[in-house]
């Protein structure tokens, strides 16, 4: 079908394309500013690294603190197998192993490891998670 000269589209595709634009950065500004105020609550991240190895009898762990950016601000430093504090140690030095001192017998077969970082701000951090498989 052929149009007669005069009689355009209600809106041409210029005008429509600028309002699909328009309408697009007007969500977006509406859903950035409700989801925005709640990343305020996101902590920091510290840069702290250990090594979680088993001592010479394969039966207990030995953590070593290894580095990091804020390797220097660790208040503690704590262990937990199995949801067992096996080590808690303050003011870790960096290249020191650490191993369990008395209190804690040896563990068997395969268990999950976490290492926790307390750090000078208050800020609590998990270091390590992993899985050891003990004599």
């Amino acid at each position: 079908m052929v149009k007669k000269p005069g009689t355009d589209d209600a809106v041409s595709p210029v005008i429509a394309t600028i309002l699909l634009v328009a309408v697009v950065v007007i969500l977006v500004a509406v859903i950035s500013a409700a989801v925005l105020p709640m990343a305020g609550n996101l902590g920091t991240v510290k840069s702290a690294s250990v090594t979680v190895t088993l001592n010479e009898a394969g039966t207990l762990p030995v953590v070593t603190l290894i580095g990091g950016s804020d390797a220097g601000s660790l208040r503690n430093l704590t262990v937990y197998v199995s949801e067992t504090v096996a080590i808690s140690k303050e003011n870790p030095k960096v290249g020191i192993p650490y191993s369990p001192n008395g209190g804690v017998s040896a563990f068997h077969n395969s268990q999950t490891v976490n290492v926790v970082g307390e750090f000078n701000d208050s800020t609590v951090q998990t270091l390590y998670t992993g899985t050891l498989v003990f004599k």
